[in-house]
C-alpha cells in the first residue's frame, strides 16, 4: 500500500485499565498514535516501512503482543483514519483486514456508520439516500451550502479523503526556542551551524519533560521576504540534538529559497514519551 496509510486498533467494550494499557503499548511501538474513542486508536504508518516493516507485519506484531496479554483487538488498515476505524470495527477480534480504496469500501455501508446527527440522516433519507456511497455522490459544494461545515467534513470522510489526520500529543508545556542574529545568514552551511544552539536548547527541554520530538516547526525570519516555514516529522522520534539537527539539515537541503536569514523560531509541535536512550 502506497501513500497515506493508517492502522486502527479497536478493543470492544474496553475497560479503563485496558484502554491505558493499549495506549501505552501502541505508543511504545509506533511513532504517532491518536485516541479515537475509549479502546479505539489510530496509528499513522506513512513512511515507516523501512523503520517498522510493512503495515500488515506491524499489525500482526501488535495482535500477537495483545494476545499474549489476553487483550483481543481488531485491526483495520486503510488510507485514512476513519476508514481504518470502520474496517477494524467490522473485523473479528484477533484478526486484521486491509483495504486500499477507502471510498469503495465505505460505499455500500449504511449512513448510520457516518458521524451525522439523527436529523441530518433523516433529511438525507427523505432525499432517498441510504448508503455512504449515495451520500458521497452528492456534489461537495451542495453539501456545504445546505448542511454546513460539520456535514461537509463527514462528506469528505465518506469520499475516503485524507482530511482526518492522526495527531500525536502536543508537549504538556510549550517548547519554543527563538534566535536572532545580528548579521544575516546567507548560506545553508552557516544556517545549520547557527541552528545548533537552538536545537541544543530544545533537546534540554525535551529531556526535562522525558519526551522525544515527533514533529518540529521551524520558522526562519528573512530580510525583505516573508518568513519561511519548515514542518518536519522526526522518524523515529528523537530528542538528541544531533538527530534533530540532521533532520532539519535534510529539509534545508531541499530548499533553494533561503534568502537572508536574520532569526528563527524552533518549536516542538508533537511529542511522545521518550523510549530508552534517544
Amino acid at each position: 500500500m502506497t501513500g497515506p496509510v493508517t492502522l486502527a486498533v479497536v478493543a470492544r467494550d474496553a475497560s479503563a485499565p485496558l484502554h491505558e494499557w493499549l495506549l501505552a503499548t501502541l505508543r511504545g511501538a509506533l511513532p504517532r498514535v491518536g485516541v479515537l474513542a475509549p479502546g479505539a486508536f489510530a496509528c499513522d504508518l506513512a513512511g515507516t516501512d523501512r523503520l517498522l516493516g510493512a503495515p500488515p507485519v506491524v499489525a500482526r506484531r501488535i495482535l500477537a503482543r495483545c494476545e499474549r496479554a489476553d487483550a483481543f483487538v481488531s485491526i483495520g488498515i486503510a488510507p485514512a483514519p476513519f476508514v481504518a476505524r470502520v474496517l477494524a470495527e467490522r473485523t473479528p477480534p484477533g484478526e486484521l483486514r486491509a483495504v486500499s480504496d477507502g471510498q469503495s469500501y465505505l460505499a455500500p455501508l449504511s449512513l448510520d456508520t457516518m458521524p451525522l446527527e439523527e436529523k441530518v440522516r433523516d433529511e438525507l433519507a427523505l432525499l432517498g439516500l441510504r448508503t455512504i456511497g449515495d451520500f458521497a455522490a452528492l456534489p461537495r459544494a451542495a453539501v456545504f451550502d445546505r448542511f454546513g461545515s460539520a456535514v461537509a467534513r463527514a462528506h469528505a470522510l465518506a469520499r475516503g479523503e485524507y482530511g482526518d489526520l492522526v495527531r500525536a500529543d502536543a508537549p504538556p508545556r510549550r517548547i519554543l526556542v527563538r534566535r536572532v542574529w545580528d548579521d544575516a545568514i546567507v548560506s545553508r552551511e552557516q544556517l545549520v551551524f547557527a541552528l545548533r544552539g537552538a536545537v541544543d536548547e530544545v533537546e534540554a527541554l525535551l529531556a526535562t519533560d522525558g519526551l522525544a520530538a515527533l514533529r518540529l516547526d521551524l520558522r526562519l525570519v528573512r530580510e525583505g521576504a516573508a518568513p519561511l516555514r519548515i514542518d518536519r516529522t522526526i522518524l523515529p522520534p528523537a530528542r538528541e540534538s544531533a538527530a534533530l539537527l540532521r533532520s532539519l539539515r535534510w529539509a534545508l537541503e531541499e530548499r533553494d529559497d533561503l534568502g537572508h536569514v536574520t532569526g528563527c523560531a524552533l518549536g516542538v509541535v508533537e511529542a511522545e514519551p521518550a523510549r530508552g536512550r534517544q
